[in-house]
């Protein structure tokens, strides 16, 4: 590997500046801190999800807003494995429109469960060291854009597809 081949340690980001929560805390805490992390004129979100790690800070696993939001309410887990939803477009109007006045009864007395019961293990990382191409490689087979960093066995990060693509972009003169 040539020495000036990026690497995947210079377009981390540092957990640090990433949105990381441990696997005990609640689904408030979770929208807490993701709704902390907005950028822009309308503070739009800027992550998706939070890396979470258990007391020994190691890393167990994902929660993204899906999940958060499954969380609220167990029919939005049904809901899910439906393949086709339309609202109130549907032949069940009434049904939708009920249902919604539960929905936001009850999604503040359920933002108190823990997050590690809606996690997503972690299938795939990357290491500081590895190159780039590495990690797009990754991601372009498991359609996934964000791979947790490692160093040393230590979740040291995050890289997404976006700082791939700069780092590539800036590599190939593009």
């Amino acid at each position: 590997m040539s020495a000036d081949n990026p690497v995947v340690r210079r377009y981390t980001i540092p957990l640090e500046r990433y949105p990381h929560l441990n696997e005990n805390q609640t689904i408030h805490d979770a929208v807490q801190v993701i709704m902390a992390y907005t950028c822009g004129e309308n503070e739009r979100l800027r992550y998706s999800e939070i890396l979470v790690i258990n007391d020994q800070n190691k890393l167990v696993g994902r929660i993204n807003l899906q999940s958060i939001l499954m969380g609220l309410d167990s029919r939005l887990v049904e809901l899910a494995k439906v393949k086709k939803f339309e609202g109130k477009g549907t032949d069940f109007p009434n049904l939708t429109i009920m249902w919604e006045d539960s929905f936001f009864e009850g999604c503040s007395r359920q933002s108190g469960k823990a997050i590690k019961t809606f996690l997503t293990p972690i299938r795939h990382i990357v290491k500081g060291g590895d190159p780039l191409l590495k990690a797009l490689s990754i991601m372009l087979s498991t359609n996934e854009v964000i791979l947790p960093v490692l160093e040393e066995e230590a979740v040291v990060g995050v890289i997404r597809l976006e700082e791939i693509f700069k780092g590539i972009s800036t590599r190939c003169r593009l």
